[in-house]
């Protein structure tokens, strides 16, 4: 059975070259001569600008906010106008999973009454806001 000491030796092993080469520190200096300095430093630009935390940091904000929160917010505002451009014998779902059919959508109300029995003609007066999904027909046929 292998010991752990003997994993992260080896890991270490085979990690060297590669982090070498990744940091840009190329060769090791002769034994005899002096080091040569590169001109930007050692490493370059960009492994000075990653080796901070506080670019770390507002690196990962600045990908945060393009690929989690503009996307979001891109289907918030469409939600917010499929919500204001609700009609009547639209087929809608509430929040809590209710399915009905919108019978009177006012453009200027918070609020939309739904049919939600066929049978009795059932009604329910939502907010708008608590309506989740609008179904269209192409999605119902589709199924």
């Amino acid at each position: 059975m292998t010991s752990w000491y003997t994993l992260f030796y080896e890991t270490a092993r085979l990690i060297s070259p590669v982090r070498t080469v990744l940091l840009g520190q190329g060769e090791p200096a002769p034994a005899g001569g002096a080091a040569e300095v590169a001109p930007g430093g050692e490493g370059g630009f960009w492994v000075q600008f990653l080796a901070n935390p506080l670019n770390l940091l507002l690196l990962s904000a600045i990908l945060f906010i393009f690929l989690v929160l503009r996307p979001q917010q891109k289907q918030a505002r469409e939600h917010q106008a499929k919500l204001a451009g609700l009609k009547k014998n639209d087929r809608v779902v509430t929040s809590g999973g209710i399915h009905g059919v919108v019978v009177q959508a006012a453009a200027g109300e918070p609020t939309v009454t739904i049919r939600i029995d066929e049978n009795t003609g059932a009604r329910m007066t939502v907010n708008r806001d608590a309506i989740s999904q609008i179904v269209s027909h192409e999605d119902k046929q589709s199924k």
